[in-house]
């Protein structure tokens, strides 16, 4: 089955949806900084070990190429072009911060200052802000469906906030401004993740590697997973510091890192709750597994891995709410909660739509000018909507194989993207398949 790693993704959306139900538990006696701390921390130590494992046993194997320790020091010192031609390991760090310490910080004062569905609203902001975004770069292009797709979550939202501002007096009170802004806050630092995690390119160096061994890709995905925790955390450390200390204005965060401090005589005792634990092995280790692993192995031939994850992000609100409803009792009238799961549900399969009528598939025939270097065959993989480049004997040197989101992303790869590669004499198209009009 060609897509078979989507159980990957579906697994992990349910696991994370059940993290509002530990954390707000935990609220109660433990302070949130210390939550995230504990989480990240151990799970990157444990992720960076693994991906040390991964090498140990890969170089065991003698049919395999080596991977060495320095080799994967070498890619963090690499200049990563697709992000502002920063070293890697910058770019880790700001996804680490950012993309996970700030936004896990907004996510969680979120959950403590409102309600589950409240907060789930910043998933599908989330989704509507990358959807713009793509538009924008022009990766993607507002069809029907993705216009109806992006309606139903307005919609959804709107249905959850009049619930909140319309239930009884202890709750209708609990939509603030500051809520707001920590729902905002998280929202923007989630979709900064989602679009900068994809920013990302394999060097030269790394690409001969892959055709020797494709191990590498697993571990080189596991190995920077955990240095984006890792150094997350690390600077973690000076922005509480900054904020305890230097900002004179008490606030809800200042509260909880002054806790935060206070817990540490007791960090074993709180590390060995079993809420604790889920949230390290089973929304956190586990979770980022599936997703690395679906990422590492999907088949491009059809939907992509970013295209299905796209469409199936939305099971983590859906998720997060009937959790919410169920296991405590949150306020949420029935009628309505049918409501926006229908909604949501069918905003999963106006997705499903839009993405495969974008779906183009196509092969193209390129020929070289005489004595051009091997590296060829890696500067093409290395274009966006290249997934594949097989050497000829004849006419022509390579068959590469396209997926593309459009006609016009087709040609525009095939005039701007590959004809301005040096060497390149001529480039046809062998065929086209799976267009929809």
């Amino acid at each position: 089955m060609q897509n078979k790693y989507i159980t990957h993704i579906i697994i992990a959306n349910l696991l994370w949806s059940f993290i509002p139900v530990i954390v707000l538990g935990l609220f109660k006696e433990i302070s949130l900084v210390m939550i995230i701390f504990l989480r990240f921390f151990c799970a990157g130590l444990i992720i960076l070990l693994i991906s040390l494992l991964l090498v140990a046993l890969n170089n065991r194997n003698p049919h395999n190429e080596k991977i060495s320790f320095k080799q994967l020091l070498r890619m963090l010192g690499a200049k990563n072009k697709a992000f502002f031609n920063l070293r890697r390991i910058f770019y880790l760090m700001i996804l680490g911060f950012f993309g996970i310490v700030l936004q896990i910080i907004a996510y969680f004062l979120c959950l403590k200052t409102t309600s589950i569905g409240f907060t789930m609203i910043g998933f599908q902001l989330g989704i509507i802000l990358v959807a713009f975004y793509e538009h924008g770069v022009k990766s993607e292009r507002l069809d029907v469906f993705k216009v109806l797709y992006l309606v139903i979550l307005l919609f959804c939202i709107g249905i959850i906030v009049f619930v909140k501002l319309s239930g009884p007096a202890q709750v209708s009170n609990e939509i603030t401004m500051l809520s707001v802004f920590y729902l905002i806050f998280y929202t923007l630092c989630m979709t900064f993740l989602q679009i900068g995690i994809g920013k990302d390119r394999y060097n030269k160096e790394e690409m001969i590697l892959i055709n020797k061994n494709k191990n590498y890709k697993i571990i080189r995905l596991f190995f920077k997973l955990s240095l984006i925790f890792l150094t997350g955390i690390a600077l973690m450390f000076p922005f509480i510091v900054i904020v305890y200390f230097l900002i004179p204005i008490k606030t809800d965060l200042s509260n909880e890192i002054g806790l935060f401090f206070s817990e540490f005589p007791v960090i074993f005792s709180i590390l060995i709750r079993w809420e604790i634990l889920f949230l390290i092995f089973f929304s956190t280790i586990i979770t980022y597994v599936l997703i690395f692993i679906a990422n590492v192995k999907w088949s491009s031939y059809n939907l992509s891995y970013s295209q299905w994850n796209t469409i199936l992000t939305i099971i983590e609100p859906i998720g997060g709410i009937i959790f919410g409803v169920i296991l405590l009792g949150e306020f949420f009238p029935l009628e309505y909660l049918i409501i926006v799961i229908f909604l949501l549900a069918l905003s999963i399969l106006l997705r499903y739509a839009h993405e495969s009528r974008n779906l183009v598939n196509s092969i193209l025939l390129i020929s070289h000018k005489p004595g051009i270097l091997e590296t060829l065959a890696l500067k093409l993989l290395k274009l966006e909507g290249v997934y594949s480049v097989e050497s000829l004997i004849g006419t022509f040197d390579f068959l590469v194989k396209i997926k593309t989101n459009s006609i016009k992303g087709l040609y525009y790869l095939k005039n701007i993207g590959i004809k301005n590669i040096e060497g390149i004499e001529d480039v046809k198209v062998l065929f086209i398949d799976k267009i929809f009009k």
